[in-house]
């Protein structure tokens, strides 16, 4: 008697880090994930450099590092340009998992997982991640399942919104993390029981915000709190484990069973500029007309402004009121480009959210390159040697753990896609370019006071929970093993490794 064919259902928290889950599970207000860890097999999962969303999540779906996929931060290189362009599903370069599967003639359904907007064409139906802009925009594959789950649901919740709120802190911003919640989980409960797929996987966002507005309030694990706005928090978790209960009981005992992470999270104590950082050392210079000084001072003012009281913020929110089409502008932007003089500037921070980097102005690579090719060697070792003194001026620690030339962290085709040097931060130290900023040094953002780490999370449950090798399980390993548990062989280029032993199929 043959074997039932295998499914696969996974569940994803952006950010999800057992150093929180864990704490918060063994207290009881997550038992369905007690159970899974008890019952299972877990252990950390390995991110990418940088660990951020969107080369972290393409590496799950793809199982190649940057140079392969092509998505290394949030914004992408421009050949020809020093402003860089956001990152889309276009940006990615190989295939995807959802394209393998479904190129073998297995049925995939994908809700809200990161870097799917516009939606590409699957053997199943799809379901864009946070950054799709508007419901008003064709945000699912196929097209008229938008308009269906927003008849079932009254309204599908657009995560990029909570961003614009994110200042306020407060109760009815916790309640939305909730809401968004609930819509996700009832719209992935829906479709498990409309549709028949082989491979399903839902994302919740809703992790990763929570954890860049609460960091410090969750690490207190004081469950016992009586402040209104700690048991909101901990009402978001429990709230989140119904909805990993409910739709895991829906694969039934025969489907493997994943909870996956990005990336993890932990907290900020500093950050650091490292354009301001350039500027110190005589590697950038920023322009000196009156024009570019007025209005550069007026957005870092207002924007400080607005981050730094919570009633500003709650106003910015009110008077923040654009038409449905123009949703595309609450992307995060990123600024400070036009500050600088690149016709006197040998290097200059580029792409890079959480970790730093460093691009040369190369002359014939860069629109106003100044730096000769037969120099490049030498100023990297440069700016290198610098850079791994630098120290923290209020603990005297070191500020970063090391610097990376790209060609020793990444190999692939696209490598020119990637700044020169990557910044890799010590714990809790962050970086940002900070153009417009004064100060070389600076503390956590009010908007994120936790930041992301490389330690991610992975859980397996089912019938090959005993045959997986979580130990040094990194994210790009997650492709092969699910293309193992279906009987398909992994692409030649993949950098990721099956984690599970040979499974029989059939």
């Amino acid at each position: 008697m043959s074997k039932k064919p295998p499914k696969v259902l996974v569940v994803s928290f952006d950010g999800g880090v057992w150093a929180n889950l864990k704490p918060i599970a063994e207290a009881g207000i997550m038992p369905n994930l007690q159970k899974l860890l008890k019952e299972g097999n877990s252990g950390d999962l390995e991110s990418t450099i940088p660990p951020v969303t969107p080369p972290a999540w393409t590496a799950f779906m793809t199982g190649c590092n940057p140079a392969k996929s092509g998505v290394f931060d949030f914004y992408e290189h421009q050949e020809g340009s020093y402003k860089p362009s956001l990152t889309t599903n276009k940006s990615i370069q190989v295939d995807t998992l959802w394209k393998i599967l479904s190129d073998s003639g297995l049925r995939v359904g994908i809700i809200d997982v990161p870097i799917n907007y516009p939606p590409p064409e699957v053997n199943g139906f799809i379901v864009s991640g946070w950054e799709r802009p508007s419901n008003k925009k064709v945000f699912t594959y196929p097209a008229d399942l938008g308009p269906k789950l927003i008849e079932k649901l009254g309204d599908y919740p657009i995560c990029l919104r909570t961003f614009d709120r994110q200042g306020t802190k407060d109760i009815d911003f916790l309640n939305s993390l909730i809401d968004i919640s609930n819509k996700v989980s009832s719209a992935a409960c829906y479709l498990l029981d409309e549709e028949k797929t082989d491979f399903f996987m839902v994302h919740f966002q809703t992790t990763d915000i929570i954890q860049h507005s609460f960091w410090p309030q969750i690490a207190t694990f004081d469950f016992n709190s009586e402040d209104p706005v700690m048991k909101k928090i901990w009402e978001f978790y429990s709230n989140l484990d119904q909805h990993l209960g409910e739709i895991k009981s829906k694969g039934g005992e025969e489907t493997t069973f994943l909870l996956v992470s990005d990336h993890g999270f932990g907290p900020v104590k500093r950050r650091m500029a490292t354009n301001i950082w350039l500027v110190e050392n005589g590697y950038l210079k920023l322009k000196q007309d009156i024009n570019t000084q007025i209005q550069t001072q007026v957005k870092s003012t207002a924007i400080k402004m607005i981050h730094k009281v919570d009633a500003l913020a709650r106003l910015k929110n009110r008077i923040k009121v654009r038409k449905e089409e123009d949703a595309e502008q609450r992307v995060i932007v990123p600024r400070g480009f036009d500050a600088i003089d690149y016709k006197e500037s040998r290097a200059f921070g580029g792409i890079g959210t959480v970790y730093g980097t460093i691009q040369l102005n190369l002359i014939g690579r860069e629109p106003e390159g100044i730096v000769p090719q037969s120099e490049a060697e030498s100023l990297k070792d440069e700016i290198i040697g610098k850079l791994i003194n630098v120290k923290d001026p209020m603990s005297g620690e070191t500020f970063l753990e090391s610097v990376k030339r790209k060609e020793e962290v990444f190999n692939g085709p696209l490598l020119n896609k990637i700044p020169d040097l990557i910044l890799i931060p010590n714990k809790a130290f962050f970086l940002f370019p900070g153009t417009n900023e004064k100060e070389l040094f600076h503390e956590a953002h009010s908007l994120s006071t936790g930041n992301h780490v490389k330690e991610g999370i992975i859980a397996i449950d089912g019938p090959l929970s005993n045959k997986i090798d979580l130990n040094n399980a990194k994210i790009v390993d997650v492709l092969p093993t699910i293309l193992e548990i279906f009987g398909l062989k992994k692409p030649g280029y993949v950098d990721g490794s099956n984690l599970l032993e040979t499974v029989p199929i059939g």
